[in-house]
């Protein structure tokens, strides 16, 4: 009974980890097209800017819900929970802080009613927390092995790769974006919907990333004892 109740425990785990990398590849999808299909509006210029349309409730609400979950999220040492707890608390923040937009340029926005700007900044530098340390938990703690005495199965230096490519991914993407805003107006960056770009090639980075540490992918088979 104890063996059954364990497994069972593994499996719930192990569904949650693709519940949170599901989660955060269908963000971008539903939100441009629960905006076009419902409220007849062109692409945002980034997944933030969905805040302020048709979408708002689902992106608040799945912002939450995939922070809620890596919050939760317990891995082989210490350092993973503290990396995801954290990530999960920038995740909050994105979703708390909205973003700037040319609709309410002066008004007071978001639960605690701050101007534009200050909310603005805080919404940016939870992203780059958000999506950082994301990354940094792809490369470095997905990698590792639950005991460090094991040398890694085939399959699990398959994840591995896969892990690090997510993560290079994601970091690139946020070097890559920071460039632009650098070197262009915001009207060309909005244009062209390069953030929406990035932030949606990140979003698919960390979904695969934790579909992959969700066995969905490159599964070990169980050891016969």
């Amino acid at each position: 009974m104890f063996r059954k109740k364990n497994r069972s425990i593994i499996i719930s785990y192990i569904a949650l980890r693709r519940l949170i990398g599901i989660l955060g590849m269908l963000l971008p999808f539903i939100c441009i097209l629960g905006g076009l299909l419902f409220a007849a509006l062109y692409v945002e210029p980034s997944i933030s800017d969905y805040y302020y349309t048709n979408m708002r409730d689902f992106f608040v609400g799945l912002l939450f819900g995939v922070s809620l979950f890596l919050i939760t999220y317990k891995g082989y040492e210490l350092i993973d929970g503290l990396v995801t707890s954290a990530s999960a608390l920038a995740g909050f923040g994105i979703a708390l802080f909205p973003c700037l937009h040319g609709s309410s340029p002066t008004d007071p926005v978001g639960i605690f009613q701050l101007s534009p700007q200050l909310s603005n900044t805080i919404h940016l530098s939870c992203a780059a927390v958000f999506f950082t340390l994301l990354a940094i938990n792809s490369i470095f703690l997905f990698t590792l092995t639950k005991r460090k005495t094991l040398l890694p199965t085939k399959n699990k230096k398959k994840r591995n790769i896969v892990y690090i490519t997510c993560g290079i991914i994601m970091l690139a993407s946020i070097v890559i974006m920071v460039v632009l805003f650098l070197l262009f107006p915001n009207t060309e960056i909005d244009k062209y919907r390069l953030v929406l770009i990035f932030e949606t090639i990140m979003l698919l980075a960390f979904g695969i990333s934790w579909l992959v540490k969700g066995e969905t992918l490159f599964r070990d088979m169980p050891r016969i004892l």
